[in-house]
């Protein structure tokens, strides 16, 4: 009976997921940091709910806990936050990710300053198209304090702050790509280019879409370019498109069935 109930228990965790709807999952262990605009402390979900808002999309959903059935939702946005309070990504959690890429349409986020150092050898980062380069650097060996848009991104840049404000993050992972594209890099001491967004789109028998961040979203400063401008290339790639002002969320492929262990 106790197994019933744990299996039903997981049913409804996935109830909710609708068509259209895109998932926030706010993993940043009740991180707060400051806000570069307001300077108010903030989680590494604000930023995004903003500009996800801001690009057009209504239907977002903010979740702490991850629901284990995903497939009504046309993004899901992981957000594991800071070094050294990050959230962590257990196994279970893995596997319903895993199991969202095992579906068609699918497109997948994922966000941390150590995303690539903890989970970089495990299936989940595989499928993201992304290697672990390195482990970020000190401040005296040289720091992420801009990201800037290379390739199909060209032209973009931001500064960027640790949740320490006005101060460079000394520890975001490196990534090169396993298949994917390197879209943002930060520059250090002695390289000409070093990897912090990768995005990755796979066609075969299921075709799914991903972006893989070791930069926080929300630590980006508003200047010249927007994060909401940035957030207009992540829903781009996603296909997620419309106007300026008003994002189309394309309806969900019919009949997708992702089990949640293969």
């Amino acid at each position: 009976m106790r197994g019933f109930v744990f299996i039903f228990a997981l049913w409804l965790a996935g109830a909710g997921a609708a068509q259209g709807k895109v998932l926030v999952w706010d993993r940043d262990n009740g991180l707060t940091f400051d806000d570069p605009e307001s300077g108010r402390a903030v989680g590494t979900e604000y930023a995004v709910v903003k500009a996800l808002k801001a690009r057009g999309v209504a239907d977002v959903e903010q979740r702490f806990v991850l629901p284990y059935d995903l497939a009504g939702y046309e993004a899901v946005f992981v957000l594991c936050g800071f070094w050294p309070d990050d959230g962590r990504l257990s196994y279970v959690e893995r596997q319903v990710l895993e199991s969202y890429l095992g579906g068609d349409g699918a497109n997948l986020y994922v966000e941390g300053t150590e995303i690539g150092h903890r989970y970089g050898g495990s299936t989940l980062f595989k499928k993201l198209g992304t290697a672990f380069a390195d482990d970020g650097r000190p401040m005296e060996d040289g720091n992420v304090n801009v990201a800037e848009g290379i390739g199909a991104w060209a032209g973009i840049s931001f500064d960027y702050y640790s949740y320490r404000k006005d101060e460079p993050d000394a520890y975001v992972d490196e990534f090169k790509n396993a298949g994917g594209e390197v879209v943002v890099r930060s520059r250090r001491a002695g390289y000409q280019s070093n990897g912090r967004v990768v995005r990755y789109a796979v066609a075969g028998e299921f075709y799914y879409k991903t972006i893989t961040s070791s930069i926080i979203f929300g630590a980006l400063a508003d200047g010249k370019h927007k994060k909401k401008d940035l957030m207009a290339k992540y829903l781009e790639f996603f296909g997620i498109t419309g106007s300026h002002n008003e994002i189309g969320v394309a309806p969900a492929s019919l009949g997708r069935i992702r089990a949640l262990f293969r």
